[in-house]
């Protein structure tokens, strides 16, 4: 699920996991910290396919990613909420974006897939970089979304998070992916409390490096490349 602003990273990455085919890609949406390493991607590995948000914005983004795929002969699909797939015994909803172009979102954000992801016994929402009024409609528009064990926190871990939402996933492990130093502040010390006093172990890519997630129920672990696993 996206693919980061370099495409040398996220190639290194999957190199590490061992990891030589994809069978399905799926890209939030269209900025470029989360599309320019479609590349890194794509490189020495087989991609089943590529899946996107419907809302084509930034354009020029959107157009590197269609030039890209195609370049690739990878097909590009949009997703639709109710997608539904499975993949072994790894499962996903979408759950957002709505419909356009009723109501049309007033940025790239709030066009953000997101997912309601299960994988075994393991719960976990992943809700791109949507704001707060976007997540306000995705709870408005499904009212029963589960408890989580894992949340991957919204934009970066922004100052700008619904807490109704958070109170509803009340996620176990929350994972906030964000760059070293970078100029937004990412993550939000708010936020962080926030997802602590709701009782989340949180991890952030910034200080802990690459996160993986293993096991589930009583067993779930979280292991970050800079420090012991939780």
């Amino acid at each position: 699920m996206d693919a980061g602003p370099d495409p040398r990273r996220v190639d290194r990455c999957l190199r590490a996991l061992g990891v030589t085919r994809v069978p399905l890609l799926l890209l939030t949406h269209f900025h470029a910290d989360h599309v320019a390493g479609l590349p890194g991607v794509l490189r020495g590995r087989a991609v089943g396919e590529i899946r996107t948000t419907s809302l084509q914005d930034p354009p020029e983004q959107s157009a590197f990613v269609r030039r890209t795929a195609a370049a690739a002969r990878v097909p590009l699909l949009e997703t639709v909420p109710g997608d539904h797939r499975r993949i072994g015994p790894l499962s996903w909803r979408a759950l957002w974006p709505q419909p356009f172009p009723t109501p049309l979102p007033e940025e790239p954000n709030d066009a953000s897939v997101t997912l309601l992801v299960r994988s075994g016994a393991l719960t976990l929402l992943l809700l791109g970089d949507l704001e707060p009024p976007a997540q306000q409609a995705l709870l408005r528009a499904h009212p029963i979304l589960p408890p989580v064990d894992v949340l991957k926190v919204a934009h970066h871990g922004s100052a700008y998070q619904d807490p109704a939402l958070l109170a509803r996933a009340r996620p176990r492990l929350a994972l906030v992916s964000c760059g070293r130093d970078n100029p937004y502040g990412h993550p939000s010390p708010r936020t962080l409390a926030a997802l602590s006093t709701g009782g989340a172990a949180v991890l952030r890519t910034d200080t802990d490096g690459a996160i993986a997630v293993t096991g589930a129920g009583r067993d779930m672990r979280a292991v970050p490349a800079g420090r012991d696993a939780l």
